[in-house]
């Protein structure tokens, strides 16, 4: 299970994820970005994924996708820092 606040103010719009960014629970995540998309132009947007407690593939490849339209990812915990830092690697 995977859920989602989302925080809307005139400047910023966080997102809070919590429990486990898998399978289709990171499929319906990536509808809900692409459906956001109009609401987040020209905001600051960031992504809380403190407890979120595991990812997959598809999960990897929506964060990638955030990341790649300029949201800001936090994380404290080991687990997710380690997610984010193998986001960076070079894929072989």
């Amino acid at each position: 299970m995977l859920r989602t606040m989302i925080t809307d103010t005139p400047f910023e719009l966080k997102w809070v994820l919590q429990g486990r960014l898998c399978g289709q629970w990171a499929v319906d995540l990536k509808e809900k970005w692409i459906s956001t998309k109009s609401t987040r132009a020209g905001r600051k947007c960031t992504v809380d994924l403190e407890d979120v407690i595991c990812v997959d593939n598809k999960g990897e490849s929506v964060l990638l996708e955030m990341v790649a339209e300029g949201t800001v990812l936090i994380a404290n915990r080991a687990y997710m820092k380690h997610v984010l830092e193998s986001l960076n690697e070079p894929q072989k």
